[in-house]
């Protein structure tokens, strides 16, 4: 059962409790995660533009990333955000990357949550290319991977078990959208 949703007075709440040690990698059947960072830009870049039709409003309807104008330097350049952030402890993000490191399989992001019935929200792709079981079976395992390896009671998976409808209803906002879009005035 969902819990009620409903945003906290404060806004986006600090994402995990002292002391603990973020994985900085995960190994399952067909894939890997890794950081997320600008040394990846290649596979990253080659992947999000090949699955632009599948990401479109990944992080909600109003979101337009990827833009259809994205180029390898804004690609970086959100990589380089990513990186950062995941070296501050404020969110993760993840490559997907396939077990020799050579593709990239889609990506991973946790971040802070404004929401009061969750403790982080979580959004995740897959590859457009990538076959459907294949992809379904890796988001399997990740989502298990969060919910045994992470510290969190509830994680919010706006778009994929919670609609975005109910989301915006009540009044939720997604952090990547709130914080990227000050940092990369281009999106």
């Amino acid at each position: 059962m969902l819990p009620d949703l409903a945003a906290r007075p404060e806004g986006f709440q600090p994402l995990l409790p002292q002391g603990f040690s973020v994985p900085k990698s995960w190994e399952g059947t067909y894939a890997r995660l890794i950081p997320a960072g600008p040394e990846w830009t290649d596979l990253d870049f080659e992947a999000v533009v090949a699955s632009r039709s599948k990401l479109k409003h990944l992080f909600g309807p109003e979101d337009d990333w990827p833009p259809g104008d994205l180029s390898r330097s804004m690609d970086e350049a959100d990589l380089a955000w990513h990186a950062n952030e995941f070296e501050l402890g404020k969110s993760f993000a993840y490559h997907l990357l396939d077990t020799d490191q050579r593709e990239c399989l889609g990506c991973l992001y946790i971040y802070p949550t404004a929401s009061m019935g969750h403790d982080a929200e979580a959004y995740l792709w897959t590859h457009l290319n990538l076959d459907k079981k294949v992809a379904e079976r890796i988001e399997h395992e990740i989502i298990d991977w969060l919910d045994l390896a992470w510290p969190f009671e509830s994680i919010a998976w706006p778009g994929r078990f919670i609609s975005f409808e109910s989301w915006a209803a009540a009044g939720l906002k997604n952090y990547y959208r709130c914080t990227r879009t000050t940092s990369f005035p281009y999106f």
